[in-house]
């Protein structure tokens, strides 16, 4: 049931991101480390079979990863700036008040920038946040990609000590909360600290080797541990975003481990791998649909019957992206020319 859980988490980040939902802790930044282990375990398992099925494994793998991310986030920048300069900035969202220009158009196309509007790495041409406010993380999740074939390449105490560097500089920013150097940025925004919850999926994938499956499971505990001792006594939740953090990286493993042992059939399994497919959409697109219900609505924020109509909205433009990378994906995975060519394409894929 992977792809149900991917789609709840993609809705939790959504509502995180409304006016008017009322959580007392974020919801959506749970989803995100979620999201950082689940990419982690899928990428593993993607490039392992590029290396044994590919003549070029990296470059395919790229292409891959390019094919099936940039043509639903490309129309959902252009069409995103072009709602803008049509309906006009927004007034109640987020972000999306920003004068279209054609370096703030490219840096955005780019992707890779997305992630540099925190100090004290920024790129001024993207300022004041990408034009998909989530588009930060997935940013994050394209540097993971990029290191993932010298990720692959490492012997295991090579891996063990580049988790460790990771997981030093993630759980040492949780407790500053100023700086340049904070739980915000370095916990939980730039691949330098993120990387951690990646290779949690990377070893999660690895764990019928017993030595990775120690590594998952010390790691899980460091985590708990953080979560029920260390962070109390220290009053690191008092930091931003370090409670919820913290809480994805503890959840992250068990909830993914649940929901892929957990066996779906006949109707279930055509839920869970079309509402997987919708789990990507959702996310890129949900501000663009925020957008839309105000100007639609005229309403002051995403509350009361706002927070349905914005989540309908979000859903149909999700169904228009799913089908176009349906298109996309026939000829994606033809030019894996390996297994991936015999079935249909899986949530994760």
């Amino acid at each position: 049931m992977l792809g149900i859980t991917r789609f709840s988490l993609a809705i939790l980040v959504l509502l995180s991101h409304t006016t008017g939902a009322g959580f007392s802790f974020n919801p959506g930044v749970v989803s995100v480390i979620v999201f950082y282990f689940t990419s982690g375990y899928l990428m593993q398992r993607s490039y392992k079979r590029f290396v044994e099925h590919s003549d070029t494994p990296v470059r395919s793998f790229y292409a891959d990863r390019m094919l099936k991310l940039f043509p639903q986030y490309a129309v959902v920048v252009l069409a995103s700036f072009t709602a803008i300069a049509w309906l006009g900035p927004a007034e109640h969202v987020l972000f999306l008040n920003q004068e279209p220009s054609l370096v703030k158009i490219l840096l955005n196309l780019a992707l890779l920038p997305a992630n540099y509007v925190f100090p004290p790495l920024t790129i001024e041409g993207i300022l004041p946040h990408p034009i998909i406010p989530p588009a930060w993380s997935l940013s994050s999740e394209f540097h993971f990609y990029l290191l993932l074939p010298l990720i692959f390449l490492l012997p295991r105490r090579g891996f063990l000590a580049l988790l460790c560097l990771t997981l030093s500089i993630q759980l040492t920013a949780m407790f500053f909360s100023h700086g340049p150097f904070n739980s915000d940025n370095f916990g939980y925004r730039f691949i330098f600290g993120v990387l951690t919850f990646f290779l949690m999926g990377c070893a999660y994938a690895k764990s019928s080797n017993p030595f990775f499956l120690r590594v998952i499971q010390a790691t899980w505990t460091i985590y708990l541990l953080m979560l029920l001792l260390v962070a109390p006594a220290f009053r690191i939740f008092a930091n931003a975003y370090a409670m919820e953090v913290t809480l994805g990286a503890a959840l992250a493993w068990p909830l993914v481990s649940s929901a892929l042992q957990t066996k779906t059939g006949g109707w279930l399994k055509s839920v869970d791998f079309h509402l997987g497919r919708l789990a990507y959409p959702v996310f890129i697109s949900h501000f663009l649909a925020f957008f839309l219900c105000e100007k639609l609505s005229g309403g002051q924020g995403q509350s009361g019957l706002r927070i349905p109509l914005s989540i309908l909205i979000c859903l149909i433009i999700s169904i228009l992206l799913v089908r176009l990378q349906t298109a996309v994906d026939s000829y994606r995975l033809q030019r894996r020319g390996f297994q991936s060519m015999l079935r249909a394409p899986q949530a994760g894929d």
